[in-house]
């Protein structure tokens, strides 16, 4: 679940993607990776920092901190 606050943060960091022309980004929100296909305005995929221990992020070109 995601409070309306870190959804406005995640919707900024998505906007500020797209206006780099950016297509697929990793976007960290606090302790959070949300994987985003920013041309969709879509969540991909969601991993905690926990989660994403020794995992590898393809196919992105960008990354967003919120």
């Amino acid at each position: 679940d995601i409070d309306s606050q870190r959804l406005d943060r995640l919707n900024s960091a998505i906007t500020r993607a797209a206006e780099k022309g950016s297509r697929n980004s990793v976007v960290m929100l606090d302790d959070l990776a949300v994987v985003v296909d920013v041309r969709q305005r879509t969540v991909v995929t969601a991993l905690t920092a926990q989660q994403g221990k020794e995992r590898v992020f393809t196919n992105i070109d960008s990354v967003v901190i919120a």
